[in-house]
């Protein structure tokens, strides 16, 4: 604001006491002399004073309004005289503060008493007044515009007449400062220094602000912004609906060489230093800079921050507030690419939202070199000319950075452009470092006569001022300031003054960094709305093909990730809950029952078949006179000991570890089914908690059931129900075993080639069996009895073997079927005693028969263990399981995870990417339908808006 006022206005503090300060709000203005008559009103008499100003007579209101708003860019002469009065201000202020000093030491609690009142309502009032300053501006602005165009023609006589209101209003000013002048020497007139110091900090502060052309826009203005807007989100849903040309909208791809000042450029048009810095070659990847205009009242009224960047690639980041994040990041991502390829093509998408950036889309491509270095690649250079011709192809707008202190014959981005665009109908020439070069020669270099483009030269100067001094010490330092505000009057300060008769406006040149900005803007919304056309008929044609194979091939039907990721799991339990019939009481006591009959067949094959009086107790078993209590001992014995076995031989553990086991493969084959064949990781998971859940409750269920059958150890009470089925269950079981031998026995046949060889063959191993026992009997006795080495015996009558006849693979045979031989008729034999009147007459003949009474005590034991392991396992496992994968999946897996879920599976993922694209493509066009219906109502705005409009309709 300061240096949009007249150069007589002074603003300051004033204080009528410690508590209360005011800040000056109006203030009568005599543009012919330097003194200012000044009232001193609280901040609730603005609106007043505004409603004053208005009763004023019209002519007098204009001249005054528009003195107040941009004297300065019509009278020159008046910012020299501005610079005067500052510094005597200055002057006045040091003097003060030093004819001061010692009342300020004396008086140090009052000042910091002052100083902590003054930064609480400073901070509480601020806002209030930048936002009245801020709408008074916009309005004073609106009826310039108007101002200035419906009295161009007078121009002179309005000069003439201000002057004449000038010196009639200076002689009024000098009378009533003299009145008022005693005021400000009385004994606060330190705290009144330090009150204009704070003061003239704050309006510095809203002048920053007030000098970003971006911080507010309306008009046109507006209506551009929106537009460009639009456009930026449209090709970015479009890039991400598809790659190919056809669908691309035009971007501003910045190329220049390495010290042509690129980054300077861009972080001048950013407000910030963010791009990587380095010695060596930095850049090596494309940046895609999305420029987004947040407006200040929506960053002010949320928890947003006003300014932050965005990597859309890297989610985690979130929203980045430090810009110096964000430079570190960009260094990171381009370090990355190795040295041996110096550059890639993947590009680092950035967005930067802040109320001072216009909506751009900037690609910051690697400078140009001339020759590599030894730690380059000798082909940098043509790596970096493809990558830059890959970018500035159309429908990219290309903006060629030069220094002007090298000739343009001789820089890289203009030859390139030239080569892809001859015109130069897409191209803006951008002259840096127009402060190294004599004002004239950097007008003739913007002018482009020797290289013309269509688009024209910008010429900027990119250096923003170090923030210091007094300003920065009363305001504070804050991080990373935006510096929009200090490049802007910098360039200003440089294109104005002496060398404004080169850089003026009527001299047709374009400097400055809000020039560049919104030629930027201007050019990039022209190229996107020429391009509207044949982009909508584009998306079009691609939205007909995309619902035409979406009718096709899924009949127009909807799905979601959270859709299907409750069908796959609805159907995971209805699969599960499907097989879990197999585990049902009579299906776990059949699993359990042929695991105890396989023991009670080992038992009896270790304790009765290899035994040789076996044969003795079928004997036995068919004297009718021989009792149970008249049988010998050993037999006895050996049932008690063939009970123990059974009993003892970790029933619970085994049934237990069975039945777990049974889950495990159930599970496993739910797991590795369709659809979870896509997805391991969900398959995975679910295949370790349900194997925590077994171990979790294998132990627990294998000491009760071990509990429940420790009576069985001890003493097996057997009914006659019992006794019979046992009994009819030992023969069923020695039915299956001898067919088993005897399938064996005639595999051993096949092998032979008949009955009669292995007659022949087992008639053999049998004399060859019985000679080797003899012989060994023999042996023993002659070495026991002389003390010699039985094998220098010579032995008589000895079977000859008839090699040629028998293999000893065949051998190996005959001895096979010798053993099936001889168990078959065992077992023939023990079916027969089965079979007996003696063990149908009940179990107190189980001495006699102990393979029925073995046959009861594991149908007793698989009972028992059934009952226990359904309690405390399955029952526990089928209530756990389908809760754990509520909770282990479908509850704890997040959005991202649940999408990507989804597209594991490549039938799914084809499915949502022509739903997302048929979506993102109908959305564009409806976009798309808005701008044209825009363009329209603008262009019939603009044939409506042609009558002659009032001096102050603008301005209301």
């Amino acid at each position: 604001m300061l240096r949009k006022l007249p150069s007589s206005t002074r603003p300051y503090l004033l204080s009528q006491s410690l508590n209360r300060p005011t800040l000056i709000a109006r203030s009568r203005i005599i543009p012919s002399t330097r003194h200012v008559h000044v009232r001193a009103i609280s901040f609730s008499s603005i609106p007043r004073a505004m409603a004053r100003a208005f009763r004023i007579p019209a002519y007098g209101a204009a001249i005054g309004a528009g003195g107040l708003g941009y004297a300065n860019y019509k009278l020159e002469g008046v910012r020299n005289a501005t610079s005067e009065i500052l510094s005597n201000v200055s002057d006045k202020f040091s003097s003060a503060y030093n004819s001061a000093a010692d009342g300020l030491n004396s008086a140090a609690d009052i000042g910091s008493s002052l100083a902590s009142q003054l930064q609480g309502r400073i901070s509480d009032t601020g806002q209030g007044v930048q936002d009245t300053a801020e709408a008074f501006r916009n309005g004073t602005k609106e009826w310039w515009e108007a101002f200035t165009s419906q009295f161009a023609k007078s121009q002179a006589q309005q000069e003439s007449g201000s002057r004449s209101s000038s010196s009639s209003n200076s002689r009024k000013g000098n009378t009533r400062e003299g009145s008022e002048q005693p005021q400000n020497n009385g004994n606060g007139g330190g705290e009144e220094a330090l009150l204009g110091l704070v003061g003239a900090a704050a309006a510095a502060h809203v002048q920053e602000k007030r000098t970003d052309p971006f911080s507010s826009g309306g008009g046109d203005e507006h209506q551009l912004l929106q537009l460009t807007r639009k456009l930026i989100e449209i090709r970015s849903v479009l890039l991400s609906v598809d790659q190919s040309e056809a669908l691309k909208l035009p971007s501003i791809v910045v190329i220049g060489s390495q010290s042509s000042g690129k980054s300077s450029v861009l972080e001048a048009i950013v407000g910030h230093e963010f791009l990587p810095k380095g010695d060596n070659m930095v850049t090596r990847r494309p940046i895609e800079l999305t420029l987004i205009n947040t407006p200040p009242s929506a960053a002010s009224s949320s928890s947003t921050p006003a300014e932050y960047g965005v990597f859309p690639n890297m989610p985690g980041m979130g929203k980045i507030t430090s810009f110096a994040t964000i430079q570190k990041t960009l260094t990171d991502l381009n370090l990355s690419v190795p040295p041996e390829l110096a550059v890639s093509d993947d590009p680092i998408h950035l967005q930067i939202h802040s109320p001072h950036v216009p909506d751009l889309t900037l690609i910051d491509l690697p400078g140009y070199i001339q020759i590599s270095s030894m730690d380059q690649p000798e082909e940098l250079k043509d790596k970096i000319s493809g990558l830059c011709d890959k970018y500035i192809r159309e429908p990219n707008i290309i903006l060629a950075v030069c220094a002007a202190d090298v000739d343009l014959a001789n820089s890289p981005a203009l030859r390139a452009s030239r080569r892809v665009d001859p015109l130069g109908t897409r191209t803006i020439g951008v002259v840096t470092k127009m402060d190294l070069v004599k004002p004239e020669h950097g007008a003739t270099i913007v002018r482009g006569e020797r290289y013309p483009l269509h688009l024209g030269y910008v010429g900027v100067v990119c250096k923003a001022p170090p923030t210091t001094g007094v300003f920065k010490s009363i305001r504070g330092d804050r991080e990373s300031p935006n510096v929009t505000g200090a490049v802007l009057r910098r360039e200003e300060e440089f294109f104005g003054g002496e060398n404004s008769r080169y850089f003026g406006r009527d001299k047709k040149v374009m400097v400055g960094t809000d020039t560049l900005r919104r030629r930027l803007m201007d050019v990039l919304e022209t190229s996107m709305s020429s391009s509207l056309h044949g982009i909508t008929n584009a998306v079009q044609l691609e939205l007909e093909e995309a619902s035409y194979q979406f009718k096709v091939q899924y009949n127009d039907r909807r799905i979601t990730s959270e859709s299907y990721m409750a069908e796959t799991i609805d159907a995971l339990k209805a699969r599960f809950k499907e097989y879990t019939a197999q585990f049902t009481k009579p299906a776990v006591r059949s699993k359990l029952k042929e695991m105890l009959d396989d023991k009670v067949m080992n038992i009896l094959e270790k304790l009765y078949w290899d035994d040789p009086r076996t044969i003795e107790l079928t004997k036995l078993a068919e004297d009718r006179k021989l009792t149970s209590e008249d049988l010998d001992s050993y037999w006895k014995y050996k049932l008690e000991t063939a009970s123990s076995l059974l009993t003892k031989s970790g029933v619970g553990r085994d049934s237990t570890g069975l039945v777990a086991e049974g889950l495990r493969q159930l599970i496993d084959s739910i797991a590795t089914g369709e659809p979870f064949t896509f997805h391991p990781s969900v398959s995975e998971r679910i295949t370790e908690f349900s194997h925590a859940i077994l171990r979790e409750r294998m132990g627990l269920t294998a000491d009760q059931v071990e509990n429940c059958i420790k009576p069985y150890k001890y003493e097996v009470e057997v009914d006659e129900r019992e006794w019979n089925v046992g009994r009819d269950r030992a023969e069923d079981k020695f039915t299956e075993e001898i067919k088993r031998c005897d399938f064996k026995l005639k595999e051993v046949q096949n092998r032979l080639g008949g009955s009669r060889k292995l007659n022949g063959l087992i008639k053999h191993v049998g004399e060859l069996e019985k000679w080797e026992e003899e012989r060994r009997k023999r042996r023993f006795s002659v070495s026991g009895a002389n003390g010699e080495d039985g094998d220098e015996v010579v032995e008589e009558g000895a079977p000859v073997l008839d090699a040629y006849k028998y293999s000893p693979a065949q051998i190996i045979d005959g001895r096979h079927a010798l053993l099936l031989s001889n168990r078959l008729s065992l077992l023939k034999l023990r079916q027969q005693a089965l079979k007996s009147r003696r063990c149908r007459s009940g179990p107190d003949q189980s001495a006699f028969c102990p393979e029925a009474f073995l046959a009861v005590v594991a149908d007793k034991l698989a009972y028992t263990s059934t009952m226990f392991i359904n309690i405390e396992l399955l029952e526990q496992f089928f209530y756990q399981f389908p809760r754990e994968i509520d909770s282990r999946i479908l509850y704890d897996l997040n959005r991202e995870e649940i999408a990507r879920f989804a597209r594991e599976n490549p039938k799914i993922k084809q499915h949502l990417d022509l739903q997302e694209r048929k979506d993102k493509l109908e959305s564009v066009m409806r976009s798309l339908q808005s701008l044209v219906n825009l363009q329209k109502d603008a262009k019939g705005s603009s044939t409506g808006t042609s009558r002659r409009e009032g001096l102050f309709t603008k301005f209301f």
